[in-house]
């Protein structure tokens, strides 16, 4: 015979409607993010999204890249069409078959890096929403590299370009380092 345990029983809890169990933690809902947090956060997704994006054509341009290079024909008829477009170009045949050789193994890294990239930027956006100190020092040091590309980009002749960059990257590292309400969220 085979005896059965008798299941303790739990002592029942009553709940009311008036009575609701506090945390001290605040809620964690879309509603209680600073703007200026979730609209980096955003950020961070989109241009995550477009590393991805492009990785994966980079990926499929490095593997179709011998078949399309096969296409413009062999060496000697690359550096002949080369030359007869800019005779002031001096390349050599064994130059174009190195970089033949080597240009689907580029784009293919190239693709691998720009989504691993892409996944990185989703999850720091993914972390700042979620109050994580990780993606916020991740956020900052990201934005500052890209104040230093643009200041770069200044100076290479891009004043535009470099200049909006900046503006652009300055703001969120503002919101991200000095704004009070940013500081009180990754608290």
């Amino acid at each position: 015979m085979v005896k059965k345990r008798a299941k303790k029983a739990k002592p029942i809890r009553k709940v009311s409607s008036k009575s609701s169990v506090r945390s001290n933690s605040p809620k964690r809902t879309f509603d209680n993010i600073p703007l200026s947090v979730k609209i980096i956060s955003i950020l961070f997704y989109v241009v995550g999204a477009l590393g991805i994006a492009f990785g994966i054509f980079f990926v499929i341009a490095g593997l179709m890249a011998p078949s399309l290079m096969s296409s413009l024909g062999t060496p000697e008829d690359i550096v002949q069409k080369i030359t007869q477009a800019n005779p002031s170009v001096q390349i050599s045949v064994n130059e174009v078959s190195n970089l033949l050789s080597i240009l689907p193994v580029l784009f293919a890294g190239a693709g691998i890096v720009l989504i691993a990239l892409g996944v990185l930027y989703i999850f720091i956006g993914r972390g700042l929403i979620g109050r994580k100190q990780w993606a916020k020092v991740l956020a900052i040091l990201f934005v500052a590299l890209g104040i230093v590309k643009s200041v770069i980009s200044l100076f290479g002749g891009r004043v535009i370009s470099g200049i909006i960059w900046l503006v652009i990257f300055v703001v969120i590292e503002y919101y991200l380092s000095f704004d009070e309400q940013s500081k009180k969220f990754f608290r």
